[in-house]
């Protein structure tokens, strides 16, 4: 971001966006009550691949209708039994922008700031 708030590139604009969109949960935003993944309801649910592939199938729905400027080109979730019994999950997204492929990483820890990567 420069000194006046604004971002410098596509890349950290789209960043953004990734991330409100996974944190947000369905419902939270009044103006649109479909916007948003919402992660952090993951986080309690059964460590299983249906349950990951739930949440990889919600990622592209939400990517694909709100942020559709962007290809997916994977989606990834990093959860082995510690980070679920620690109530933590990381989720990996390669896109593609304008000729460009870039990796993107947000954690959902409870226990710490939620960021990314």
């Amino acid at each position: 971001m420069d000194p006046d708030g604004l971002y410098e590139d596509i890349k950290e604009q789209t960043n953004f966006y990734l991330k409100c969109l996974l944190l947000t949960s369905p419902g939270e935003n009044i103006s649109d009550a479909r916007y948003g993944v919402g992660l952090r309801s993951y986080l309690f649910e059964m460590n299983i691949p249906q349950t990951h592939e739930r949440i990889v199938a919600e990622i592209r729905k939400q990517v694909g209708f709100y942020i559709p400027i962007i290809e997916l080109v994977d989606v990834i979730i990093l959860a082995d039994d510690l980070d679920i019994d620690q109530n933590s999950l990381v989720v990996k997204i390669i896109y593609r922008i304008e000729d460009e492929l870039i990796d993107f990483d947000v954690s959902v820890d409870p226990t710490k700031e939620i960021g990314f990567y």
